[in-house]
């Protein structure tokens, strides 16, 4: 089971920890209102805010909840600045306890990690003699899914402060179903929760490769058949011991490529995925319709980053973007 950890409140609430999360959260916030707020009296309310857990009386505010279409509908929800600010004090002292229990062909928000490292990863197995299939799929509503039950069967197996405990429980309560989509809190637990499908995968269907990106998972191996019979045994693996279903599924030769991450991928080369150049496409047209040209920089900045990792050399071109 590994080392369990008992003493971690007291780094939580921290003097020097509360002030190394207020800086996390007011990066890039540093125009917004809640913020601003804040920082007039910010010595007093970290202050106060480190009292509050301090003595159990912490309360957390109410989510702000949004919608966004890209490339699907997902409801976004985002807390005040204060709860931020705990969220980070307390991801702070246990995100590195849990970094160490996940495997490193997860990718998702994990320091060192991400989309390119992703890419790189499962592009350069492609290219080695075991790999001529792979298996793609991925969960039906990760995040609202979760069991919370079952995911605090892995806090606990590494926790034992209760006051930190405790604590986690006013933010995700240990019953019910789901992670708010948005929260810093929910990026690590539903990264936590990935990884008992992860384990399975390594441990017990023993593939060739694999990676997965929070609820995208991609398998390679030599053999259709077998990797069938690992979409099988997982999607069996995901009903009784977490509670998910598949959303999608396919076996293919890898000469159809495999779609990843954004990019449609081969051994040889790699293109940006058909529907994210359509989406670009819809993003351009929207900042020139509305004469927001630093919104198209600093889309055409992010895009220009996105292609650059793949074999689109004329692509920025049709898209009217020009190279830099």
């Amino acid at each position: 089971m590994g080392k369990k950890y008992k003493r971690l409140f007291e780094d939580i609430v921290s003097e020097t920890n509360f002030d190394i999360a207020y800086k996390k959260t007011a990066k890039d916030k540093r125009r917004s209102h809640s913020y601003l707020e804040f920082k007039e009296y910010a010595a007093l309310n970290l202050k106060l805010l480190r009292e509050e857990i301090a003595y159990k009386a912490y309360i957390m505010g109410d989510y702000r909840q949004f919608k966004i279409f890209d490339p699907k509908e997902r409801l976004i929800s985002a807390l005040p600045f204060r709860d931020r600010i705990v969220q980070h004090a307390i991801n702070n002292v246990i995100e590195p306890i849990f970094e160490k229990t996940l495997l490193p062909y997860t990718f998702a928000c994990r320091p060192n990690k991400g989309t390119h490292a992703g890419v790189v990863y499962i592009q350069s197995c492609l290219r080695k003699p075991q790999a001529t299939h792979t298996l793609k799929t991925d969960f039906s509503k990760y995040f609202p899914s979760i069991n919370r039950s079952r995911l605090y069967q892995e806090i606990e197996a590494k926790i034992k402060c209760r006051d930190t405990l405790d604590l986690i429980k006013t933010i995700v309560p240990d019953t019910g179903t789901g992670l708010h989509i948005g929260s810093l809190s929910s990026q690590l637990w539903a990264n936590v929760y990935g990884g008992i499908a992860d384990k399975f995968i390594h441990h017990e269907l023993k593939p060739f490769a694999w990676a997965r990106y929070m609820d995208d998972i991609v398998v390679v191996d030599n053999d259709s058949v077998k990797l069938r019979d690992m979409k099988d045994r997982l999607e069996q693996f995901s009903k009784e011991e977490m509670r998910m279903d598949f959303s999608k599924w396919s076996v293919q030769s890898l000469s159809r490529g495999v779609n990843f991450l954004g990019y449609r991928m081969w051994p040889g080369y790699k293109l940006i995925r058909k529907d994210s150049v359509k989406r670009a496409k819809k993003k351009i047209a929207m900042f020139k319709k509305m004469n927001d040209q630093g919104g198209l920089d600093r889309f055409s900045a992010a895009w220009k980053g996105h292609v650059s990792w793949a074999d689109s050399h004329n692509l920025l071109k049709t898209l009217e973007i020009d190279y830099v």
